[in-house]
């Protein structure tokens, strides 16, 4: 009897869910294309209020054109634009107002190329009803679970809702996408008073990418709801099995559950690039979710809510004692997203739980999980960090301090203080097991500018890229120097931390932010920019996988191995005319006493000289000189020097020699050089007292 009940609830739920689903399947993708003829028929009033925003856009124009104008008779102290340049760019952006809406319906019209050539691929087995679903679960769970009817029954009821759910938040999805174009379209004249000033034009550029980022997601709706369509016709064809043998009803409905998800978050995950798109769908998905509560009753809603926290008096569960902790850990595990924990503590912002009775008494336990010990998930905090901060309220206090690692793993175990968590933005500090406190700032790299200043790049366990920038004594430990030992066994490890490195360079860790290269051009040192100021000397920046930048010096030039002695006199002068090839005055001599510094002399037959010193390792000199190319590519300034005369003491064992009461001197021929190259110094260490916040985009 028991098992007939469970059998005829299985066959209602499971004829409702798949005759809504059948209902609204490919109904949307043909009404909501590429035009706006759904928008204007289903909201005639934005069609006519059209031309009223354009005379407002007019009016605006004329009001910000005649103010910077106005700026500009203050000169250089009001720092207005060229008032030429100001008139130019407002004539221009006057007939785009003008012809806003044949612009837009243009660009639409791009769109609509890749649109319909999704709409006309052909797959076989997308004729189908969603009716086949049940009849196909059921077949495929008999194997798990032949013995006990009614849990099979249980499952077919809990995957079926499961399924229906998740393709209807996508459905709301593609209409929330769409009628976000359409808002993009009928306002559009807005947009372009933006872009008539440089002091707004950042405005005007937002609006382009975010206009670009919508369409994206237009034409992305077809890929996904005819991929996941073609998935369900595939699976009623053949049960779920795989071309390899495996597979099953399980692994496929996880992998369309996990499809449809990927699908409802891929504005999100847009936006984590740095593409300016609308976050829609959780807000109308759960406004459906409360109203099916209230028609339901509220009443149900109290017992419902009430018997979530039954059972509190079962000791420490959420790190408190006695009910209220039970209270709290029954709560938190009930939640997966904490979503009223949230509420709970979040200042301002866009509530994430239920509204109503539910909500109410949620958030009340949530409030009361949060002080008993209660961890806010990185889902829970990604709602309020990848927020707009207009509207995404903050959360500090200790739950902050001690949630955040669940948001940033590799902040996950550190002891946080102060933490601040905004929309795009988070602020702590972190103290060490030594005690060093460092201040840590991390900004969302789809909000913020690259910052100017040193920083790395984290990914929060939302996927979503945040530039970290930290100072204070304890800051090195948030930019940690790779430990290499120069061995070629570690070339993948090296490829890993710096992409596109030449294949066979080598690496040595020679101090704190420090590296020292070994490649095909020689060696040279790395300074790390979270360690050190960027230097003088030439150098390249080079980019590590978290996103530090490296000061990369050039490899010294090192002249030819010189010998000393009266009779080596004829080598050296060959070995400097192969090395210096472009030098053509004849020499008689080299002097290589400095060669270890990076520079080197020659003499002539007139007396005269000429000084050479490596460009990699000494600045510009002043006064004349040339630059001149070795056989190896690298620079070296030429100095020329005058024959000279001076006296020099004259030395027995090591003392000088007096001739009367004056030191004994002979004349020597010399070369005076009326000028001597500074030598590059090593990069200084950076100042860590304070970081500069990067500017919003």
């Amino acid at each position: 009897m028991l098992d007939w009940i469970f059998d005829g609830i299985v066959g209602w739920v499971s004829s409702v869910v798949t005759k809504l689903m059948d209902a609204v399947s490919g109904l949307f993708l043909g009404a909501l294309g590429t035009d706006m003829t759904a928008m204007e028929e289903y909201f005639p009033f934005v069609s006519k209020a059209f031309t009223i925003i354009q005379f407002t856009a007019w009016t605006l124009l004329f009001l910000i054109t005649i103010w910077k104008l106005f700026r500009a008779f203050g000169g250089p102290i009001t720092e207005a634009e060229n008032p030429i340049t100001l008139l130019a760019r407002a004539a221009l952006f006057v007939l785009l107002i003008g012809f806003a809406k044949p612009v837009f319906l243009y660009i639409l019209k791009i769109a609509r190329a890749p649109y319909t050539a999704l709409m006309d691929i052909a797959m076989n087995g997308e004729n189908f009803t969603f009716a086949g679903i049940e009849s196909t679960l059921r077949s495929g769970l008999i194997s798990v679970v032949a013995g006990v009817s009614i849990v099979g029954s249980l499952l077919i009821i809990i995957l079926m809702v499961a399924l229906g759910w998740n393709y209807f938040k996508l459905l709301l999805e593609v209409v929330e996408r769409y009628v976000v174009v359409g808002v993009l379209c009928y306002t559009s004249p807005l947009a372009y008073v933006m872009g008539a000033s440089k002091d707004t034009s950042q405005v005007f550029k937002s609006w382009c990418r975010m206009v670009g980022s919508q369409l994206l997601l237009l034409i992305m709706n077809v890929w996904f709801l005819r991929a996941f369509n073609s998935s369900v016709g595939y699976y009623i064809g053949n049960g779920g099995a795989l071309s390899n043998g495996h597979g099953s009803v399980f692994l496929w409905l996880f992998c369309a559950l996990a499809f449809l998800k990927v699908a409802q978050r891929f504005d999100s995950y847009l936006a984590s690039i740095g593409l300016n798109v609308a976050q829609t769908g959780s807000g109308l998905g759960m406004e459906l979710l409360v109203a099916s509560r209230v028609v339901m009753g509220g009443l149900g809603g109290f017992r419902n809510a009430g018997s979530m926290f039954r059972g509190g008096g079962v000791g420490p569960i959420m790190g408190g004692t006695g009910m209220g902790a039970g209270f709290a850990g029954k709560f938190a595990d009930r939640f997966k997203g904490n979503s009223y924990v949230r509420d709970a503590v979040v200042q301002g912002g866009v509530r994430m739980g239920a509204g109503g009775a539910v909500g109410f008494i949620g958030r009340a336990f949530g409030g009361l999980a949060a002080k008993n010990g209660a961890t806010l998930t990185g889902d829970s905090i990604a709602s309020v960090a990848n927020r707009q901060p207009n509207v995404s309220g903050g959360i500090a206090g200790n739950i902050a301090d001690r949630s955040l690692g669940n948001y940033m793993p590799h902040l996950k175990g550190r002891s946080l203080s102060g933490t601040q968590i905004t929309g795009g933005q988070i602020t702590t500090t972190a103290t060490d097991q030594d005690g060093k406190i460092s201040s840590l700032g991390l900004y969302n790299a789809g909000q913020f500018e690259k910052p100017n200043s040193p920083h790395s790049l984290v990914t929060a366990s939302d996927g979503s890229q945040w530039y970290q920038l930290a100072s204070g004594e304890g800051a090195g430990a948030f930019y940690g120097t790779p430990n290499f030992t120069g061995a070629s066994s570690e070339a993948s490890q090296v490829s890993t931390i710096f992409p596109g490195i030449e294949e066979g360079a080598t690496f040595r860790t020679v101090g704190d932010g420090v590296l020292e290269a070994s490649g095909s051009s020689g060696n040279s040192l790395w300074y790390s920019s979270a360690y050190f100021d960027e230097p003088e000397s030439p150098h390249t920046i080079m980019q590590s996988s978290d996103g530090v930048d490296w000061y990369a010096l050039k490899p010294n030039s090192e002249p030819p191995a010189f010998e000393t002695g009266e009779e080596a006199k004829e080598y050296n002068c060959a070995k400097f005319r192969e090395f210096m090839p472009g030098y053509e005055q004849e020499i008689s001599s080299v002097n290589s006493s400095s060669c270890q510094d990076g520079h080197f002399e020659v003499r002539h037959g007139d007396g005269t000289g000429t000084a050479f010193y490596d460009a990699n390792r000494y600045d510009t000199p002043r006064g004349d000189y040339r630059t001149y190319e070795d056989s190896s590519g690298n620079q070296w300034y030429a100095i020329h020097g005058d024959p000279a005369v001076e006296r020099r003491p004259v030395y027995e064992d090591g003392k000088p020699v007096y001739d009367g009461e004056n030191i004994k001197t002979v004349q020597t021929e010399t070369v005076r050089y009326r000028a001597t190259p500074n030598r590059f110094n090593a990069p200084s260490s950076r100042s860590r007292s304070k970081f500069s916040a990067p500017k919003r985009k």
